[in-house]
C-alpha cells in the first residue's frame, strides 16, 4: 500500500532511478566491521541501528505478504535475500543523504509537509485528513515518522536528479548519430535447417547406441531416492476445537470493517480522450464535441448507443458501462461528479487527466452491513481453521521436543500413541511411489525438506498447506548411472536427435560454403537444390525485439555485413535451428522519420544520459565512502 502511495508522489525519472541505485549498490563491496555491537552497519560516521534494520525488514516482508494474499511462500524471503535487500536499502539512503548533503542539497520540513499533504491517498473532500493519514499508515505497519523519513529520501533523490540533470547536455551531432544508429534498417533473405527434417536419414545400430550411451552416461543418471519415517499433524484432524458464542462475537467486532459494504454506484460514461501534448485548439475542439454529445444525451437519445458511437475509452464498445464501484475508486473529479448525481441523472462535462467525460448514473446501492447471524458460518469456518492450525502446531512442537528428549524418533515412537508413517524408496518427482496416503507428502515444502536431509538426519518442524510434519531420513540412495537396458529407448531418441541436428548443421554449412565461393550461384538456386524455399524478412532495426521472427544473433550480425560482404562467417545456430542468410538491403532512416520522432527521441536520449550521470555520481560517492557491516546480525 505505502509503496504504491510513494510511487504516486514520484516522477517516472525518480522511479527509474531507484533501479539504478539498487544495481549500483548491489555490486559494491563492504569492509570488515568495527562499529557498535548494537548496530547492523556503519556508513562513514552514520550508524544503521538494528532497530532500524528490523523495522525496514518487517515493512518489506509485509509488502511481500500483501502481494501473496497474507501468506508468504515458504523460502521466498530467503531466495530473494530480503535481509540483503533491507541492508542495501538502508545503505542507499545513508549514502544518498550524505552525498546530497555535501552538495548542499536538503529537504526542509516544510517541503516534506507539503509533499505528504498533496498525496491523494491522505485527502478527504479535497483536504488533507490527519486521521485518514494515521489510519492508512497504521494499517501498513508504519509510523508517521518512518513514512516521512522514507518520503524525505524520495524527495531528496528527486532533488539530486534535478541537480545532476544540469550536466546532461545533448549536441545535434550526438542526436543525429544515435538516431541514425538506432533506426538504420536492414532486410535479409534466409533459410533455416532443422534436425526434424533429417531424422529419417539417421541409421541406428546396437553398436552406435552403446557408444553414444557410454559417451553420455551423465545424461542417464537415476534420481536420488529417500526412504522416510515421519509424523504428520494435519490441520483437518478429527480433533476439532470447540467455539463459543463469545468467540464468534469477539471476532465479528474485531473484524467489523470486513462486513461493511460501502455505497456502490453503477454508471455509464462517454470519454473524449486528451493528452498533455494537445494544443489549446485541440482541447477546445474536443470539449465542443463533448458538449454536442451531452446535448444529444439529455435530449433523450440512448446513452449506451451514443457511447458505442463516440466514446474513445476502453468501455466504449460495451456502451460505456463502468459497472459498480465505491467512492474513491475513480480519479477525484470523476468520483466527485458521480457521487453528486441522482439515479438516472446525466452530469455536466467532467474534465480529468484522461479527457472530457459525460456521466450517467444508473443505480445507487446503499451501504450495507452484514449482521453477525449472516456471517456466522464464515466466522466459524475461519476460526475453526485458525484454531485447528494452532492445535496442530501445539501438537507438533510438543512431539518435536519429546523426540529430542527421547534421543531419537524410534525411541519416541515406542512411548507415544502418535503414528509414525513409513515410506518406500521414492524419487522427488514421483512421491506417489512412496506408498504413503498422507496428502502432504506431495507438497513441495515436504519434498524439499525430505530431500535436503542426509541419511539418519531429523528435520526441523516443516510447515505445509495441509499441516505440520517432522521427517526422519531412514535411508537414501544417491544418483547412479541407469543400466542401458532401462534407458535404451531414451538413448535411441537422443542419438537420433543429436545425429539429425548434426546433419542439419552440416547441410547449412555446406550451403553457406558454396554461396561464399567467388562466382557462386544465387541464393534461391542453392536453396532449391536442397528443396528449400528462401524467406524474406521485413526491414529490421537494431532494436528489433523479435518482431521479425529471426534470432537476435541474425539481427545483430546483419548490421555488420555489407553489399560487398553479404554473408556471415558461420552458420547461425539458435533454438536447434541452423540459419543461412544474406543481407539484401541496408537503408538509413529518412529525414521525415527523424522529424516525426525527434522530440520523443531527444527526451529519451536525455533521460538515458541523466541516468548515466547519476550512476557515475553514485559510484563516486561509494568510492569515497567507508561501509562496514556487522555480519553477526545477518
Amino acid at each position: 500500500m505505502l509503496d504504491l502511495l510513494r510511487k504516486k508522489a514520484q516522477s517516472p525519472l525518480i522511479q527509474g532511478t531507484i533501479l539504478i541505485i539498487a544495481l549500483v549498490f548491489i555490486f559494491w563491496g563492504v569492509g570488515g566491521y568495527r562499529g557498535s555491537s548494537n548496530s547492523v552497519a556503519q556508513v562513514n560516521d552514520e550508524v544503521i541501528t538494528y532497530e532500524e534494520f528490523q523495522k525496514t525488514y518487517e515493512r518489506l516482508a509485509n509488502q511481500y505478504r500483501d502481494q501473496f494474499g497474507g501468506n508468504i511462500p515458504k523460502g521466498l524471503l530467503e531466495s530473494i535475500d530480503l535481509e540483503g535487500q533491507t541492508l542495501e536499502q538502508l545503505i542507499q539512503r545513508s549514502l544518498l543523504r550524505q552525498g546530497a548533503g555535501k552538495m548542499g542539497i536538503l529537504v526542509s520540513d516544510f517541503e516534506l509537509q507539503q509533499a505528504v499533504e498533496k498525496m491523494e491517498a491522505f485527502r478527504s473532500n479535497g483536504s488533507f485528513n490527519v486521521e485518514l493519514y494515521q489510519n492508512i499508515l497504521s494499517s501498513s505497519g508504519m509510523t508517521p515518522a518512518s513514512f516521512e523519513e522514507t518520503m524525505r529520501t524520495d524527495l531528496l533523490a528527486g532533488k539530486v536528479i534535478e541537480h545532476l540533470s544540469r550536466f546532461a547536455k545533448l549536441t545535434p551531432l550526438e542526436i543525429n548519430d544515435q538516431f541514425a544508429y538506432d533506426n538504420e534498417q536492414v532486410k535479409v533473405e534466409y533459410v533455416s535447417f532443422s534436425g526434424t527434417n533429417f531424422k529419417d536419414k539417421v541409421e541406428t545400430g546396437a553398436e552406435q547406441l552403446l557408444t553414444y550411451y557410454d559417451e553420455n552416461k551423465e545424461n542417464y543418471m537415476t534420481e536420488p531416492q529417500v526412504k522416510l519415517q515421519f509424523l504428520a499433524f494435519p490441520y483437518d484432524s478429527a480433533e476439532k476445537p470447540t467455539l463459543s458464542e463469545e468467540d464468534l462475537e469477539s471476532f465479528y467486532r474485531a473484524n467489523f470493517s470486513r462486513y461493511v459494504t460501502p455505497e456502490q454506484r453503477s454508471a455509464h460514461h462517454i470519454l473524449f480522450k486528451t493528452s498533455e501534448d494537445d494544443s489549446q485548439d485541440v482541447l477546445a475542439e474536443k470539449k465542443n464535441k463533448a458538449a454536442q454529445i451531452l446535448e444529444l444525451a439529455r435530449s433523450g437519445e440512448d446513452f449506451s448507443e451514443l457511447a458505442k458511437q463516440y466514446s474513445e475509452g476502453p468501455s466504449g464498445p460495451r456502451g460505456g458501462d463502468l459497472g459498480s464501484f465505491s467512492r474513491g475508486r475513480m480519479v477525484k473529479p470523476f468520483d466527485d461528479a458521480v457521487f453528486s448525481l441522482k439515479e438516472g441523472e446525466i452530469s455536466d462535462i467532467v474534465e480529468t487527466q484522461f479527457g472530457f467525460h459525460i456521466i450517467k448514473l444508473d443505480k445507487i446501492e446503499p451501504a450495507h452491513t452484514r449482521t453477525l447471524e449472516e456471517v456466522k458460518g464464515e466466522i466459524e469456518a475461519e476460526l475453526q481453521a485458525q484454531k485447528s492450525r494452532e492445535l496442530a502446531f501445539t501438537l507438533a512442537t510438543g512431539a518435536y521436543e519429546n523426540i529430542i528428549l527421547a534421543g531419537s524418533l524410534d525411541k519416541f515412537s515406542r512411548q507415544s500413541d502418535i503414528q509414525v508413517e513409513e515410506t518406500n524408496f521414492f524419487p522427488k518427482k514421483s512421491p506417489e511411489k512412496s506408498g504413503s496416503t498422507v496428502k502432504m507428502i506431495s507438497n513441495p515444502a515436504f519434498l524439499n525438506a525430505a530431500f535436503s536431509l542426509n541419511k539418519g538426519e531429523l528435520s526441523s518442524l516443516v510447515e505445509t498447506p495441509q499441516g505440520y510434519v517432522i521427517i526422519y531420513a531412514a535411508d537414501k540412495k544417491e544418483p547412479e548411472t541407469a543400466p542401458y537396458e532401462e534407458v535404451e529407448e531414451q538413448v535411441s531418441k537422443d542419438y537420433i536427435s543429436a545425429q539429425a541436428d548434426a546433419m542439419a548443421e552440416q547441410a547449412a554449412a555446406g550451403m553457406l560454403s558454396v554461396l561464399k565461393q567467388e562466382g557462386a550461384g544465387d541464393f534461391s538456386a542453392e536453396a532449391g537444390k536442397l528443396d528449400m524455399t528462401p524467406k524474406m524478412s521485413g526491414y529490421i532495426t537494431r532494436n528489433d525485439t523479435g518482431g521479425s521472427g529471426l534470432p537476435e544473433q541474425i539481427v545483430s550480425l546483419a548490421f555488420d555485413l555489407s553489399a560487398e560482404n553479404p554473408y556471415p562467417e558461420e552458420v547461425v545456430a539458435a533454438n536447434r535451428m541452423y540459419y543461412v542468410f544474406r543481407i539484401m538491403e541496408k537503408r538509413p532512416p529518412t529525414p521525415e522519420l527523424f522529424s516525426e520522432k525527434e522530440s520523443e527521441f531527444r527526451t529519451t536520449l536525455l533521460e538515458k544520459k541523466k541516468s548515466t550521470i547519476l550512476a557515475s555520481w553514485l559510484a563516486n560517492v561509494r568510492d569515497k565512502a567507508k561501509i562496514e557491516i556487522n555480519q553477526q546480525f545477518l
